[in-house]
């Protein structure tokens, strides 16, 4: 009898199911498109969250609760914001003709948007109630603390005017007041039009953003600026692309990884550097021959990269698509972690919960994958997404995927 219980349960363990490394052990979510509709992952569950219209960029608020989105009737059509409760599973339309620079407070469920120049204010409290922060703004972010946040304003139309940077700080009774912060002098041969959003060191003592000229010269190269936080000193760094997303400071000090290289041609002239404030000394790390086209940093002595053969032919069909290769910064080894088939690319790296993602595409359809950060292995954590738009190979991954990082 009792040999007979024994291998009953042996049975039982013997079969049940193995689940493998490479499955996500935390309670991880992300917002997606597909087929141009919201959706979004909870733990295993896919859950579809519009059927009508045509979804892009959607961005969590800081605790998850939320999805903020741009939606038009069909592709070309004029963007509305709307936001997303998940509990309630309700749906709210803030406002038409919406830029894509809208942004949720770092620690509260606010969300600050530009209709045309002006910068308002939304709370998720009081749905109704708009709160006008700033006329004729060039672009903004949220101060760290949240208390606030940063501007840039043209001192006039004239092409040639300084550029104006404002703290927009919030009152508990009354409106927002304007304190201007710094003042970046446009010499008469400069054609800088505005700025990007900014991005602080993890230390609060520098703000990386670029500087960006008249829309046909911006689409080939943007000044990377550094400006301290107490708005003594200026540097200009080097030349890149205006991709917010090729600009990253490490996760504990002040360095900056970044990806250079004047031109569209996202397969051309595209390397990563890093640099450590105050000095501005560049570390080159992509090898000749190859370009790279994505990052992220695992730790501070970490960076994981995409990274393709460079194409100096001008035929983008010729481009090869990229691979992931995570570099150690304190001896330069570079090792390639991913290895996808000849038609396929891995793009946009993102460490999460001590998971690796990314999206690989073929170019006409594209699969978020999954790996733990200290694992080869790997799997496909949601299939068939939209494609970001793709401008000379360089992919827009942010109008399609949000993964949610987590209090």
């Amino acid at each position: 009898m009792i040999k007979r219980i024994f291998f009953m349960f042996f049975l039982i363990i013997a079969f049940l199911p193995v689940s493998s490394s490479a499955e996500p052990k935390e309670n991880l979510k992300a917002a997606f498109v597909r087929n141009d509709h919201l959706w979004i992952k909870l733990k295993d569950n896919e859950i579809q969250i519009t059927d009508t219209g045509y979804v892009r960029y959607p961005k969590w608020s800081f605790d998850g609760s939320w999805v903020a989105y741009l939606k038009g009737a069909k592709e070309g059509d004029i963007m509305s914001l709307w936001l997303y409760n998940i509990k309630s599973n309700r749906h709210f339309r803030v406002k038409e003709n919406v830029g894509v620079n809208f942004q949720w407070s770092p620690n509260a469920n606010t969300i600050g948007f530009q209709a045309a120049k002006n910068l308002v204010i939304l709370h998720t409290s009081q749905l109704n109630l708009f709160t006008p922060a700033a006329k004729n703004i060039e672009n903004f972010s949220w101060l760290p603390s949240g208390k606030g946040l940063l501007i840039s304003t043209k001192k006039s139309p004239e092409l040639h005017s300084d550029i104006i940077l404002s703290n927009v700080i919030f009152r508990k009774k009354g409106m927002p007041f304007v304190k201007d912060f710094y003042t970046i002098k446009i010499n008469e041969n400069e054609i800088y039009a505005s700025t990007s959003a900014f991005n602080w060191s993890k230390d609060k003592k520098w703000i990386s953003f670029l500087l960006i000229p008249t829309a046909s010269l911006s689409a080939d190269g943007n000044t990377l600026c550094l400006l301290s936080t107490n708005g003594k000193k200026l540097l200009k760094i080097d030349e890149m692309l205006n991709e917010p997303a090729w600009i990253q400071w490490a996760p504990y000090k002040g360095s900056l990884g970044y990806i250079s290289g004047v031109g569209r041609e996202a397969a051309l002239n595209k390397r990563l550097k890093v640099l450590t404030v105050p000095s501005i000394k560049n570390l080159i790390l992509t090898p000749k021959g190859f370009v790279d086209r994505d990052l992220t940093w695992q730790n501070n002595r970490t960076i994981i990269v995409s990274r393709s053969l460079e194409n100096s032919s001008g035929d983008l069909s010729e481009s090869t698509l990229p691979r992931l290769y995570k570099i150690s910064l304190s001896d330069n080894k570079q090792t390639q972690i991913t290895f996808p088939s000849e038609k396929d690319g891995n793009f946009k790296p993102e460490i999460v919960k001590n998971n690796l993602f990314w999206i690989r595409t073929d170019r006409k359809h594209a699969d978020v994958m999954i790996s733990p950060t200290y694992n080869s292995e790997e799997m496909v954590w949601i299939k068939n997404i939209n494609p970001g738009s793709s401008f000379y190979e360089k992919w827009s991954w942010d109008e399609v995927f949000s993964l949610y990082s987590g209090r």
